[in-house]
């Protein structure tokens, strides 16, 4: 990711027909990306600028991305190697999601795409104009993703209109403040603080009835955060701690829908706390 805060580079993912070029029009305010009800009018990576609140920000569009099984043409199958080679190279992902489809399978496998290579995930549920009861549709969102997608807190959900330019601006406003955060830099202070506090009020997942307990955490990097935590065990920590600890760490802090990388190490000594 870039050093430079000023600078965010955006890519606009989904599947086809989901909204991306109508989006991507939106947002550089010019008809340079193909729309219309045709299935699958964009054929390539387009790329254009804008500026927003002193911001430069650098957005791409992309064709639409179709499960495997789907996908028959040399040509396609060369752009969604592209694609996904491109996830890498940008700092926010929007997976842009047809409200009126709901959410499926390929778009979480696009998400996970995204959360594994350490990238800001919003979902953009578009066409919400379309959507009648809205209210009862977002909190349908909403909890479904927190019932159902393990990894809920690392992404952001918002709800959009590309046609008729509904929720654009909170979006862009939204984007700018993850960027910031995602160079967070916690003071020591504050994380011995979050251990103190931890050890005295959490029940901790057990490991053949011994409580996992974090004992210290630093902070090693913040171009993504990056911190590495003590526990008191001599053993690897269990995939349930580490989701344990990480919906905490996130909630303490306020870090919810950015990456953050734990490397967790295991003691010498299990009983110094």
């Amino acid at each position: 990711m870039s050093s430079n805060l000023s600078n965010i580079n955006l890519s606009i993912i989904g599947k086809p027909n989901s909204g991306k070029s109508t989006l991507f029009n939106s947002l550089v305010k010019s008809n340079i990306s193909p729309v219309g009800n045709k299935y699958g009018l964009t054929k390539t990576i387009i790329t254009d600028k804008f500026s927003y609140r002193n911001y430069n920000f650098t957005i791409i569009d992309t064709p639409g991305l179709r499960r495997k099984s789907k996908v028959s043409a040399f040509n396609e199958m060369e752009r969604n190697k592209e694609v996904i080679k491109l996830i890498s190279n940008v700092n926010i992902i929007i997976l842009l999601i047809d409200s009126l489809e709901n959410i499926t399978k390929q778009d979480f496998r696009l998400a996970d795409l995204s959360i594994n290579r350490h990238k800001i995930i919003f979902f953009l549920f578009n066409k919400i104009d379309l959507i009648e009861d809205k209210k009862k549709f977002k909190l349908q969102i909403n909890k479904f993703l927190k019932n159902n997608y393990n990894k809920s807190k690392m992404i952001n959900i918002m709800f959009i209109s590309a046609k008729k330019n509904i929720g654009i601006l909170n979006v862009l406003n939204e984007i700018i403040e993850k960027n910031k955060k995602v160079s967070t830099k916690i003071p020591k202070k504050s994380l011995n603080k979050f251990i103190i506090s931890l050890n005295k009020k959490r029940n901790f997942p057990k490991i053949k009835d011994i409580e996992v307990k974090p004992k210290y955490i630093v902070q090693l990097d913040n171009s993504i955060p990056k911190f590495k935590v003590f526990i008191n065990s001599t053993k690897k920590a269990p995939i349930l701690f580490q989701k344990y600890f990480d919906n905490i760490f996130r909630e303490y802090f306020k870090l919810q829908g950015i990456p953050i990388i734990y490397y967790f190490e295991s003691s010498k000594n299990p009983f110094s706390i």
